[in-house]
């Protein structure tokens, strides 16, 4: 089952959206990934180099050259105090007594005195404690809770190694991992080296982030697509709209219905379509009603000499005239005008099918034409009419002689049935570059310019300017449509145009090399 055009390019706009929004989607999630995982790398560079600066502040520089174990513990602690996150080392409000020897004080809270800080001294049990002075269970009521480590475990991250790379404090790393490394620098120089693996998990805050970060995006991904899904509806429909009508003109022209005119509307392309469809409808038309004219004058054409053949023939049937000679001589005469008709039907048959017959041969131009014109002189005296032969330079074509000379006798046919008598008839060629132009003039009656083309159509007469001559032997009225078959044999063109002798000059340009050009 075959969809609709409106249905295949919505399909096809709705694929492309979705393609462009997905990859869009991904390269977005993709940067967002990379960019965060950027900060986290340079927040932990940021830590190192923190921690470094404590253990250069809390470290001699002695103990780190010759290798002595370090209490990471209380560098930790004091570098969460420096990032703000703890209470100075050995506070009170950590839970255990500072740092150094204790010092006696007469002070309230300095000598076994509850402290202030919420600690507890030697005559006081501790907060939460049972009466007996014992410490609360963990996870008991009024247990304390337990103390949380660095975010991203840092102390399972961190180390401190020597010059040497002897590990001072610190995990052991794993084979093969990244490592983050900066150097602790005393008095300038550097004594040992702080490494961190780059933390692999996220916190909590940051996963918040980036999860709000995905969800928006996901959001915004499937707004874009309803939103170009729905514009693809509509851009389907609006681009369909021209096509539809165009396959229900062409429907309609399938049915016969000729005189079809689609509104031309929608893209440039699809303008000149619609164009192109009109003109194919006023084409067709004009062709079929060149088809019926055709048939009606060519069974006019047949039926009058039929006619007058059936009239000598029943004439004589009924003893109303004899079987003499002069009756043969008329049946003949009517004979040989059905075949001169059913020759130039058969001519211009083989022309429309680009397939005249015609047998190119080298030969002298004004030989032939001249001929040809001598011809015709005796008939057109008789008619009335003078003939003038103005011959060109002489020259050598490849023609069809025999075609060129019937080109030439139609064309002085055509003069002698429509020239009035007394009257005038011009013949004359020259050569024109690698061409020869043929001209043939005649005196009034003209042409009306609206209907030179038209001449040269089988069988078309004009309505009102030349009139057949009374009196003038009947053709066929193909004589000029044969014309313009041969010269088109020829790989030329022939044209109509007034006259300067007031009638019609028909013009046409022959190749000196036809056969090469046809």
């Amino acid at each position: 089952m075959r969809l609709r055009i409106v249905h295949q390019l919505a399909l096809l706009l709705a694929g492309i959206a979705l393609l462009s929004t997905a990859a869009v989607g991904a390269l977005v999630a993709w940067n967002l990934r990379a960019g965060f995982s950027d900060y986290l790398k340079s927040r932990d560079q940021q830590q190192l180099e923190r921690f470094a600066q404590v253990v250069a502040d809390r470290v001699d520089a002695g103990s780190l050259t010759a290798g002595k174990p370090l209490q990471m513990r209380e560098l930790m602690d004091e570098f969460l105090h420096r990032d703000g996150q703890a209470p100075p080392p050995g506070s009170r409000a950590q839970g255990r007594p500072p740092r150094g020897p204790e010092a006696p004080s007469d002070a309230p809270g300095e000598q076994g005195g509850p402290p202030q800080g919420g600690s507890y001294g030697e005559g006081r049990p501790p907060r939460g404690a049972d009466p007996e002075g014992r410490p609360p269970l963990r996870g008991g009521p009024g247990a304390r809770p337990p103390r949380q480590g660095p975010p991203g475990g840092l102390p399972q991250r961190i180390q401190v190694v020597d010059l040497q790379g002897t590990r001072l404090g610190g995990p052991p790393f794993p084979q093969g991992r990244e490592v983050l490394e900066q150097a602790v620098r005393i008095n300038g120089q550097p004594v040992a080296y702080v490494r961190m693996l780059p933390s692999e998990q996220l916190q909590a805050v940051d996963a918040r982030f980036l999860q709000r970060q995905y969800a928006g995006l996901a959001g915004a991904l499937a707004v874009t697509l309803l939103l170009a899904v729905a514009l693809a509806a509509i851009a389907a429909r609006w681009l369909g709209a021209p096509l539809a009508k165009v396959q229900a003109a062409t429907h309609r022209i399938a049915h016969g219905e000729l005189d079809v005119m689609v509104p031309e509307s929608g893209s440039r392309e699809m303008a000149a379509l619609i164009a192109d469809v009109n003109r194919m409808a006023a084409s067709l038309n004009q062709l079929e009603g060149a088809r019926r004219r055709w048939i009606a004058q060519m069974s006019h054409e047949l039926r009058t000499p039929l006619s007058v053949l059936l009239g000598e023939l029943e004439s004589v049937q009924d003893g109303a005239r004899e079987a003499n000679a002069q009756t043969i001589a008329s049946l003949r005469d009517e004979v040989l005008q059905l075949v001169r008709l059913v020759n130039d039907l058969h001519t211009l048959s083989m022309a429309d099918l680009r397939a005249l017959p015609c047998e190119f041969v080298d030969g002298d131009v004004g030989s032939a034409l001249q001929r040809a014109a001598a011809r015709m002189e005796p008939r057109l005296r008789q008619a009335g009419l003078s003939l003038a032969v103005t011959p060109g330079p002489q020259a050598t074509a490849c023609w069809d002689f025999g075609r060129i000379a019937q080109l030439l006798t139609n064309l002085l046919e055509n003069s002698l049935r429509y020239t009035d008598a007394p009257g005038r008839v011009d013949v004359h060629w020259d050569t024109v570059g690698r061409d020869v132009v043929l001209r043939v003039d005649d005196s009034p009656p003209g042409v009306e310019p609206s209907q030179f083309a038209q001449l040269f159509e089988p069988l078309y007469r004009a309505d009102e300017a030349r009139q057949r001559v009374k009196g003038a032997s009947g053709g066929s009225g193909l004589g000029l449509a044969i014309c313009k078959a041969i010269v088109e044999a020829h790989g030329g063109s022939i044209i109509a145009m007034a006259s300067p002798l007031g009638g019609l000059r028909i013009e046409a340009r022959l190749p000196l090399n036809a056969h090469g050009d046809a």
